[in-house]
């Protein structure tokens, strides 16, 4: 039974620390979407999406209006037009000022980078 309790503290001692990691930059994103491998284009598609769905997803902000049509990769399209006209940063913040920006309410076009 002792054992039992030990076992959890045990791992959580050789569990490796995790201070190396690092958020996606603009930059590292920007390679995925422009990747000709499908693999590579298929991350930038799911990070892209994700980060979508964790900002915007659960309500959109007050002035943010995206298209009926908006789908992966139109938000990928979005997002890399943004980070190809923008200074270096982390990456989820570029996808945050890129919908912001491209898709305003009331302007019946989306605003250029």
């Amino acid at each position: 039974m002792r054992s039992l309790l030990l076992l959890p503290l045990l791992l959580i001692a050789a569990a490796p620390a995790r201070a190396d990691w690092t958020p996606l930059s603009a930059k590292a994103l920007a390679v995925l979407c422009h990747a000709t491998d499908t693999t590579k284009h298929a991350q930038c598609l799911g990070y892209v999406s994700g980060i979508y769905d964790l900002q915007f997803a659960p309500k959109l902000p007050s002035g943010v209006c995206p298209p009926a049509n908006l789908d992966a990769e139109l938000l990928a399209e979005v997002v890399t037009a943004y980070l190809d006209t923008h200074e270096d940063g982390p990456a989820a913040e570029a996808i945050g000022q890129s919908v912001v920006r491209f898709f305003p309410c009331g302007t019946g076009a989306a605003k250029k980078p």
